[in-house]
């Protein structure tokens, strides 16, 4: 067997939360290594804002923790004791990125590049740190610490170990659920692996009409067993076989793992639309296409979709028919047959039990010295900068108790 080699902390995954981890420890000067399966680090971040990478949003704490769902109360020490005004801070003056910020308090590299933000990590924890191509497939106690063996049997003894190995979505990325597999096998358990922040398969006859469309300002309702369970309001992107964008991303982790019955997101599709509107229109306009009435309201792609008779003059169209134009607008029904694919997904519902993860130090409750951070816990937040801003206050917190314990 080769020479062990000891650290006193081990990073297990080098995407975001594992990078903010580096860099943390990296500053207090500790004894560390970062341990990543791909040949290179944070894959997934060079994804992240459409390859520009959101990178914090600065809403106060208090206002971000509700972006958060079931976990806000968890996530609040982390996004409060390294905020994301910190991590701006960190950016800026330490990474020397400069920084700037967007619609609805997000925030992106100036140069609209997440290399920039992946890279300046890299440079700061520096190369005699990171470890690439190290596929950690077991984790043991042992009597100094813990034991990581790789696929090719290589082994690395640390004192502590920070498990950021994120979830299970783009697995390609080697967000593949393989942390999953190693908490497991520490003891602790691992909820229902879901969905979060994805695009959702419906209608593909209908929607791959509309590819490439977008919608704004769409209310949407998502229904099962006989009631509302959620909503939310924003953009909708038709997509050759469903829809995406914020208002559809916002609710899809609560799409239920198993569909049964009749489940369905019912969206107005034009909230400035309404039927009284489209009446006083064509009375203005007898010898107008119906169509183009309702144009002025939605794209004409749109239109050409709810209209049966395309060449239809107003003065032609019934009452009825009319009113069942706006209702396929203002009330359209999506179909859900199929839960989204995680795999697909940005972000990752479920995940570590936050039942057994201290949410002051992320100490695991299960394994003294193990700490689980980033999206391999069961927390997923909302689009616009909430993920990567966890990612970073997890990591923050779990770095400031080892350095209090190894110090």
């Amino acid at each position: 067997m080769s020479q062990q080699i000891k650290h006193k902390v081990a990073i297990v995954g080098g995407g975001a939360a594992g990078l903010f981890a580096g860099c943390f420890l990296k500053r207090a000067g500790a004894d560390f290594v970062v341990l990543e399966k791909n040949s290179e680090c944070g894959k997934k971040l060079l994804l992240t804002g459409h390859g520009r990478c959101n990178i914090t949003n600065l809403k106060p704490p208090r206002d971000l923790k509700k972006g958060f769902h079931e976990e806000g109360n968890f996530v609040y020490p982390a996004i409060s004791g390294f905020a994301p005004s910190d991590c701006f801070k960190f950016f800026t003056e330490e990474l020397g990125v400069s920084l700037k910020i967007e619609e609805n308090d997000r925030v992106f590299p100036k140069s609209d590049k997440a290399a920039d933000i992946r890279d300046s990590m890299i440079r700061f924890i520096g190369s005699e740190h990171l470890v690439t191509g190290f596929d950690v497939t077991s984790i043991k106690k042992v009597s100094d610490g813990f034991a990581l063996r790789s696929s090719e049997g290589k082994e690395i003894i640390a004192d502590k170990v920070i498990l950021s190995c994120g979830g299970s979505s783009y697995p390609c990325t080697g967000s593949d659920g393989s942390g999953h597999k190693l908490a497991f096998s520490l003891g602790h358990r691992i909820t229902d692996i879901r969905a979060s922040l994805a695009a959702v398969p419906t209608d593909p006859e209908f929607c791959s009409e509309l590819s490439g469309v977008t919608l704004a300002n769409v209310s949407l309702a998502l229904y099962y067993d006989g009631s509302k369970k959620a909503s939310s309001e924003g953009n909708l992107l038709f997509t050759h076989n469903g829809i995406s964008g914020p208002s559809v991303m916002t609710i899809s982790r609560e799409i239920p793992a198993k569909i049964k019955g009749e489940t369905y997101f019912l969206a107005d599709l034009a909230p400035d639309l309404t039927a009284s509107k489209i009446a006083d229109e064509v009375n203005a306009n007898p010898n107008s296409k119906f169509v183009n009435i309702l144009s002025k309201y939605v794209p004409k792609s749109l239109a050409l979709q709810v209209v049966q008779d395309k060449d239809i003059l107003c003065h032609e169209l019934s009452a009825n028919a009319r009113k069942d134009s706006v209702r396929s607008i203002k009330e359209h029904r999506f179909c859900i047959t199929k839960t989204p694919d995680v795999k697909t997904a940005y972000c990752t519902r479920g995940g570590v039990s936050t039942d057994e993860v201290n949410r002051k130090t992320y100490e695991s409750s299960v394994a003294n010295g193990l700490y689980i951070v980033g999206e391999l816990l069961d927390v997923d937040g909302i689009s616009g900068g909430y993920n990567l801003a966890f990612a970073a206050g997890s990591s923050a917190m779990a770095v400031k108790d080892i350095l209090n314990k190894i110090s």
